[in-house]
């Protein structure tokens, strides 16, 4: 008995043992009738090009609603986090707005927005960020992971190169912790030695995302900072995000 590869069975052994126990290769002629065969396998298994695209057709797969769109972009980027902040709802907005004008209080700290975050600093102090994903608003601190109150459940990203300056993370996503995130910022405010600012005049937070959107004639990936009453009007070397 042959297998298809061609390989000799002995009946013998299959007959006392119930299976194939001993196989020996023996010479046989490749003939057409074998080609055919191997080479129909192939074909099925292996398609050609265009049968490939016969076979779609055959399935239909090929409807106008598989047929990919010529004119659609290679590459959608995210969006923003202004884009994003926009998009929310309103307590996202409203939280993020409490939350920027609590940080902002202090003196001589400027807001910087970019692609990802929305930064607080005092000059090359990275203070806090914010960010936004989904239902949550993410607040960024620059304090050590020890110093916060375990019940907070805040989660170190000193471990990325994007947090190692801001590595206390909190996740805003109720009125409890909204007062944690508030704790932590006069905790993190306090361990930088920032002072209270009495002449501090809150900012629409949504007013300016929709300014760096479209306010016009903004071509850098960053919006114009805007620094409380109390800041020096100096220049200074805009911090890294």
């Amino acid at each position: 008995m042959r297998t298809y590869a061609g390989k000799y069975v002995d009946d013998n052994a299959v007959a006392a043992n119930g299976f194939a126990a001993s196989v020996k290769e023996e010479g046989f002629i490749l003939d057409d009738e074998l080609l055919a065969l191997a080479l129909k396998d192939e074909r099925k298994y292996y398609p050609a090009e265009g049968e490939v695209a016969a076979t779609a057709v055959a399935l239909d797969f090929s409807q106008d609603e598989f047929a990919p769109d010529a004119n659609a972009p290679k590459y959608v980027p995210s969006p923003t986090f202004a884009q994003k902040m926009l998009r929310a709802d309103e307590i996202i907005q409203d939280r993020y707005d409490e939350l920027k004008n609590y940080a902002l209080r202090f003196k001589k700290l400027k807001t910087r927005i970019s692609k990802k975050f929305d930064s607080i600093n005092q000059g090359r102090l990275q203070f806090v960020k914010l960010s936004v994903a989904g239902k949550t608003l993410k607040l960024y601190l620059n304090m050590d992971i020890a110093t916060t109150d375990p019940k907070f459940h805040c989660k170190d990203m000193s471990d990325k190169k994007t947090y190692v300056t801001v590595p206390v993370l909190l996740r805003v996503k109720s009125g409890r912790a909204m007062r944690y995130a508030k704790i932590l910022i006069d905790q993190c405010a306090a361990q930088h030695g920032l002072k209270e600012n009495p002449k501090f005049m809150e900012v629409d937070a949504i007013g300016m995302i929709e300014q760096f959107l479209y306010g016009g004639g903004e071509e850098e990936e960053t919006a114009e900072t805007v620094e409380t009453a109390d800041t020096v009007e100096t220049a200074e070397t805009p911090v890294e995000e």
